[in-house]
């Protein structure tokens, strides 16, 4: 499934973008099924017309099939013509229609979908060199209107309508040992309409119940860059074949800020009409990835967020804000005979709740609302057995689900090996403030091969107000003093207080390898 959607999302970036040109039209088109071939793409054209220094090309299909699903490109014409100053204009005359559908036992499960992407006054302009080309490229407007059939009814021009403004970029292709592929491309904002009717019922009738969004995204940028190594490679079906060959990609994109609301209408199960509306704020956002041989990259951070969700099922609306979040990620994805490092981060600052969700249980306002923060910081690492673009392990996934599936009951069916083993792991920093409590963690764990055996380490923490929110939540009558004992009697099992701050706990365990696990020196298992 995850090839499947990523075979249709290349495709549908590659039908709105053309990939190389050339100096002349034929060399343009030449080059452009060169590079969907690379892909894993079957090309088709209906008919093909050379008058003077210009080609157009009609019913061109773009297809791509394997065993999980199929995903077919139709352009009805290209148009690609000499500017008279040695450049190559390429129209996209009429809209290009991609439809997809899954196939294999899992594809009644999988809805089949069109897209049809609209370009108005597209228009891309190539000029340099045979093996150093450059292309400007204009989009006025961008529409994608996403269809998935009957599944999903709708008055409105389409289910999901995607449009993006003012598009303008430049893309480079340099050929020399292989092709380094460059772009940069910007637009003004992005707007999102969703618009669906609530599906019939198992009965047959109709579904009174409608969801109808919109969103606006305020300025999109991306620039970015991919390496393709010499060699006849399908990066559709074998990325790990073209990654261990020098395969390289790495990339940027960033959005403005983002307005959307939501709102839904129709019946409950008693037959009593229900509603909601939801509206939704945040900042700035942007995320940098790469991707290699060598491993996965992904950073992303996001600016302040706001949520509001009023329902009839609710006695007031409730709400949560955020001021900043952000996270990153290296992985090993390549297979090795020694561990290979990772890494894994994640920070949310200035989390805040409504008032009235406090007031459900703190109406008195007993605990602390000051803005809640949580900070993970990992790194480890990890045994990787097989590549993780290898779809040799998808294909053993899929088969032990359907052995699950066939299996009589009582018959164990062991899961085939997993490509990646983590051996060992650091936590650089775990890090809580909330309710008044503050928890900061760190340690090292290693982690055995052996199935069923514990990992076995140090792990040191420190926790303050721990205490204190416990008699809180005794007053607010949340807790029975009798539980509150027990729990006291657990935390002094396992910490002690610090001698200069008796609020602040101090806790060190050993994990140790014979499955023993110690407390500040005190055995407790």
């Amino acid at each position: 499934m995850q090839r499947f959607l990523t075979s249709s999302a290349v495709a549908l970036i590659a039908g709105a973008v053309p990939a190389l040109a050339e100096v002349t039209p034929g060399q343009v088109w030449t080059n452009l099924a060169s590079y969907y071939s690379d892909m894993g793409y079957d090309i088709a054209i209906g008919s093909r017309d050379e008058a003077g220094q210009n080609l157009t090309l009609n019913d061109v299909t773009i297809t791509t099939e394997a065993d999980y699903g199929k995903t077919v490109i139709t352009v009805p014409k290209i148009n690609l013509t000499q500017t008279g100053d040695a450049r190559v204009r390429t129209e996209f005359d009429g809209d290009i229609l991609l439809t997809s559908e899954a196939t294999g036992e899992d594809a009644e499960d999988l809805p089949a979908f069109d897209i049809v992407i609209s370009m108005p006054g597209n228009e891309m302009v190539s000029s340099g060199e045979p093996e150093d080309m450059l292309h400007e490229v204009t989009y006025p407007t961008l529409k994608m209107a996403l269809d998935l059939g009957d599944e999903i009814v709708t008055d409105a021009e389409a289910p999901f309508l995607i449009t993006v403004n003012d598009v303008t970029g430049t893309y480079r292709a340099v050929e020399d040992a292989g092709r380094l592929l460059t772009y940069d491309f910007k637009a003004a904002g992005l707007d999102l309409a969703v618009s669906m009717n609530e599906p019939e019922g198992e009965d047959g009738q109709p579904g009174e119940g409608k969801i109808t969004a919109n969103a606006k995204v305020d300025g999109l940028s991306s620039t970015g860059s991919m390496t393709i190594p010499e060699g006849d490679f399908n990066m559709a079906e074998r990325p790990d074949q073209a990654l261990e060959a020098g395969m390289k990609a790495d990339g940027t994109f960033a959005m403005g800020g983002i307005d959307g609301t939501a709102n839904y209408s129709g019946t409950n199960a008693e037959g009593a009409a229900e509603s909601g509306d939801v509206t939704y704020t945040a900042g700035k956002s942007d995320l940098v990835f790469s991707m290699s041989g060598d491993g996965l990259t992904y950073e992303a951070g996001a600016e302040g967020s706001q949520m509001e969700i009023a329902s009839s099922d609710l006695p007031f609306p409730v709400g949560y804000a955020i001021e900043s979040a952000k996270g990153a990620l290296t992985f090993p994805i390549s297979a090795a005979d020694a561990p290979q490092p990772f890494t894994l981060s994640y920070a949310l600052e200035g989390l805040t709740l409504a008032d009235a969700i406090w007031n459900l249980f703190d109406p008195q306002e007993q605990l602390p609302r000051d803005p809640a923060n949580l900070t993970l910081d990992l790194s480890g690492t990890a045994l990787v057995r097989q590549s993780l673009f290898d779809p040799s392990f998808g294909q053993q996934m899929q088969d032990y689900a359907e052995q699950m599936e066939t299996a009589e009951p009582g018959t164990e069916i062991a899961p085939p090996p997993s490509p990646f083993q983590p051996k060992a792991l650091t936590i650089n920093k775990l890090s809580l403030q909330a309710v008044g409590v503050d928890a900061q963690v760190t340690g090292d764990l290693t982690l055995p091969e052996t199935e069923g055996q514990m990992p076995f380490g140090t792990v040191e923490g420190s926790f303050t107000g721990v205490n204190g929110l416990l008699d809180k939540l005794v007053s607010m009558g949340l807790l029975p003093q009798e539980q509150v004992m027990g729990a006291r009697m657990m935390i002094a099992m396992f910490a002690r207080p610090a001698e200069d701050n008796p609020e602040q706990l101090n806790t060190t365990l050993e994990l140790r390898e014979d499955g023993s696990i110690f407390a500040n020196g005190q055995q407790v298992k």
